[in-house]
């Protein structure tokens, strides 16, 4: 249910910011909202080639896919409760050049359930190897503060991507 209401707040910020606000104040709110939401790990998702949006948001939908079914060991995400579910946001970047994506993530339920952070960035790497077919590279960092938050949201244009939106309901 906690999970829920983040992503209500989350929305309704970007709902009465995105047209009342400049952007520099609606960047500043997300970068708030996402510095003080608890997120375990810093992440940047890197696909090395350039790319359209909806193919990103395409193969970012295909890494949540296959890194929930991986950590939670099951063919079938349909009757997995939303809570254990990875949840995370994305911010894409450079769609012409370089497509990559910088978020945050809460992957406790998935170090409580894998055990330790070397098979976490085990598995996300091998999930987002199989969702770009091999390409790109991943980076990923614990107990990330309010400057990874600041950085992820550097080029912030009001496009974003939450894990929950790629859950099945």
């Amino acid at each position: 249910m906690q999970f829920l209401w983040r992503t209500r707040v989350l929305f309704a910020i970007l709902c009465v910011m995105g047209t009342t606000q400049p952007p520099l104040k609606e960047r500043a709110a997300i970068t708030n909202w996402c510095a003080n939401d608890n997120y375990t790990h810093a992440i940047t998702l890197n696909t090395d080639r350039e790319l359209t949006l909806p193919r990103l948001r395409s193969i970012c939908s295909t890494f949540c896919h296959r890194l929930d079914k991986r950590v939670l060991r099951v063919r079938n995400l349909s009757g997995i409760p939303v809570e254990s579910r990875t949840r995370a946001i994305f911010f894409p970047e450079n769609l012409e050049t370089n497509a990559h994506l910088h978020g945050l993530a809460d992957f406790a339920h998935a170090l409580q359930t894998l055990g330790s952070e070397g098979l976490l960035k085990m598995e996300v790497r091998f999930a987002w190897m199989a969702a770009t077919r091999g390409a790109g590279s991943v980076h990923l960092e614990s107990a990330p503060d309010r400057g990874w938050a600041e950085y992820s949201t550097k080029g912030f244009d009001g496009t974003y991507f939450l894990a929950a939106d790629f859950h099945p309901q």
